[in-house]
């Protein structure tokens, strides 16, 4: 969009103020329920007849969860791919050499007691035998 178009900007403008529903077809009836016109009759039926509970559950359905991926990839764009650093472009060079400084190296990580290998918590001690303890 240029600059000076302020046609374009107010259509985009119009669009995203835009209702989310078309509120000349929602009615509130006086027992509290909600009535909502079709744009197309169904079944015979012009209405939908809904409780407020029930009304706000229909678009949040239509709303991802937090935290969920949106696209998930497979074959040789998946994470986990062996191929994949052969067809993802590579990163520029100022990029790796700012990775490589000391300030940005993980840090070391931290050993329990007895290395790497022991236990962390009384809960993973192994049991005099090896075994496993019963709960």
């Amino acid at each position: 969009m240029a600059a000076d178009d302020d046609q374009g900007r107010e259509r985009l403008v119009r669009c995203c103020i835009r209702p989310a529903f078309a509120l000349d077809r929602i009615e509130l009836l006086p027992d509290g329920g909600i009535a909502h016109l079709m744009k197309t009759p169904r079944r015979g039926r012009t209405h939908r007849v809904m409780s407020p509970m029930e009304f706000m559950a229909r678009p949040a359905a239509l709303f991802p969860t937090p935290k969920l991926p949106l696209v998930r990839y497979h074959g040789v764009i998946a994470p986990c791919s062996s191929w994949r650093s052969l067809v993802t472009p590579k990163p520029p060079a100022a990029v790796v050499e700012a990775r490589l400084r000391p300030e940005h190296a993980a840090p070391a990580l931290r050993r329990g007691k007895r290395g790497s290998d022991g236990p962390k918590t009384a809960r993973q001690a192994p049991s005099p035998r090896g075994l496993t303890p019963t709960r």
